[in-house]
């Protein structure tokens, strides 16, 4: 079954737009990592949140995705400038 997952980050806003660029520097290795379906970022910069949706062909995939991004530091170098903690959920896809 596919699996979607959402995110919404809340980074400070004086690091905001640096943060919106990681975010969108990262989707071509989200897109192309295998299993990925789609990926996608959302940026309001009114509120300073960033959203982002990825879609994948399981749950396994989105995991094993999650893993490499941690084991990179991707969520560590990202956290150190948020203000408070991300919101983060998957949903099963029938």
């Amino acid at each position: 079954m596919k699996e979607a997952a959402i995110a919404v980050v809340y980074p400070d806003e004086d690091t905001f737009d640096d943060h919106a660029e990681a975010v969108l520097e990262m989707l071509p290795d989200t897109r192309s990592f295998p299993g990925c379906l789609e990926a996608h970022a959302g940026i309001n910069r009114d509120r300073f949140e960033i959203a982002v949706f990825h879609l994948w062909e399981s749950l396994e995939h989105l995991d094993r995705y999650l893993t490499w991004r941690a084991e990179r530091g991707d969520f560590d170098a990202r956290s150190a400038t948020m203000r408070r903690e991300q919101d983060f959920r998957t949903f099963s896809v029938p």
